[in-house]
């Protein structure tokens, strides 16, 4: 009897918890989005009767439920296009819940220094790593413990690199991420001590690497910035999929390419070819461009080189970490030619919608959400 009273009692609360962490997750989010957009933009309403009913229709049928209208409104507004497989941030994040994904993996994986052991293992290009350090413990290039003053010893003449925390919660959107130029333990671009720098920003885990140089393709478009491509790949049906491939450009003299709200960037959809889409959005103002506005390069047709081997890559990637089936990359085309994987990130689904205008899984809408209308059926907390 007890035992029972227990398992009622563990099973009641953890229910109460899911739903609280769950509402709170969605509020944090729609503020987010609220800063981003006006927030009447999600309620002021774009969409035809006819488009509701179709809304209603088919997320009834396959996700076994109506869903509210406000994200439908934002896309079409935005893209100015109408999609019935717009998916909903609320659905999306039930969707992340629902392919149960630790915390414990999910933070291993977009750890900056094991991002390093994984890409060894799929054979695919990462930028190369002079020092590190884990929990205050410093390694060198050739991955050996070396003391804190041996570190800073060799770190005081490094010349040019770029420097950024190997934890996930502390880099987003480009947090302390940053070139720096060390000469006699000055760092130049800033007249500071790297070790006040480090001390500073960096806690206890960090990464310091290799400055990465764009493709002439990528560059003359932005040459301040390291131009990057973002995107998601997904596992369906035994297959992998890349979705929603976004370059992310600087913009205004910015050293970054894109930083959400703290940096000014743009992003712009590719084409399976490379080809990129006639306009970039540029979220800190909530506009359109056609072309670049520091550079002039206009975007209808310029082709992006060797942009068919980060799509590549990026599967072969995926493939060897299935246990993460969704998930996002930052890819970066070298001087070279060759893709290199910047980093490992949440799987994100607003603005690849906006700017292709479409869902963000297309013909796979139906298959997921009727998972997840199946699953909520078999489990009360969803």
């Amino acid at each position: 009897m007890i035992n029972l009273l227990v398992k009622i009692y563990k099973t009641f609360y953890w229910r109460i918890f899911h739903r609280l962490w769950r509402l709170a997750e969605r509020y944090y989010t729609n503020e987010y989005f609220y800063n981003i957009f006006e927030k009447d933009d999600f309620k002021r309403n774009v969409l035809t009767d006819e488009q509701k009913l179709e809304i209603d229709n088919f997320y009834k049928k396959n996700y076994g439920k109506k869903i509210s209208y406000d994200w439908h409104n934002l896309f079409k507004k935005y893209s100015g296009k109408f999609d019935v497989k717009y998916f909903p941030i609320n659905v999306f994040i039930e969707f992340l819940y629902s392919l149960n994904i630790t915390s414990e993996q999910w933070n291993i994986l977009k750890d900056k220094n094991f991002l390093y052991e994984i890409a060894k293992f799929a054979n695919v290009k990462i930028p190369k790593r002079y020092f590190y350090s884990i929990n205050s413990i410093f390694f060198d290039s050739d991955n050996k413990i070396v003391s804190k003053d041996k570190f800073y010893e060799s770190i005081s003449n490094l010349g040019e690199a770029f420097i950024k925390p190997t934890e996930i919660y502390n880099t987003g959107y480009a947090k302390n991420c940053r070139l720096i130029n060390v000469l006699n333990g000055i760092d130049s671009y800033s007249r500071t001590n790297i070790k006040d720098i480090i001390k500073k920003n960096y806690n206890n885990d960090f990464v310091v690497q290799e400055k990465i140089v764009c493709h002439k393709s990528i560059s003359d478009i932005y040459p301040k910035s390291v131009n990057t491509i973002a995107l998601s790949t997904i596992i369906l049906n035994g297959e992998i999929k890349v979705m929603k491939p976004l370059l992310k450009v600087g913009i205004d003299g910015q050293e970054i390419a894109f930083g959400g709200l703290r940096n000014k960037g743009l992003m712009i959809p590719i084409k399976e070819d490379g080809t990129l889409y006639d306009k970039a959005y540029c979220i800190n103002e909530n506009k359109y461009y056609l072309k670049h506005p520091d550079t002039g390069v206009i975007f209808k047709n310029y082709k992006l080189e060797n942009f068919h081997k980060i799509l590549y890559e990026a599967k072969k990637f995926q493939s060897c970490i299935p246990w993460i089936p969704f998930c996002g990359m930052d890819f970066v085309i070298d001087k070279h030619g060759e893709s290199i994987v910047i980093e490992i990130e949440n799987p994100s689904c607003v603005f690849g919608q906006i700017l292709y205008g479409e869902g963000q899984f297309g013909t796979d809408t139906e298959q997921i959400l009727s998972f997840l209308k199946n699953r909520r059926k078999n489990n009360k907390l969803l």
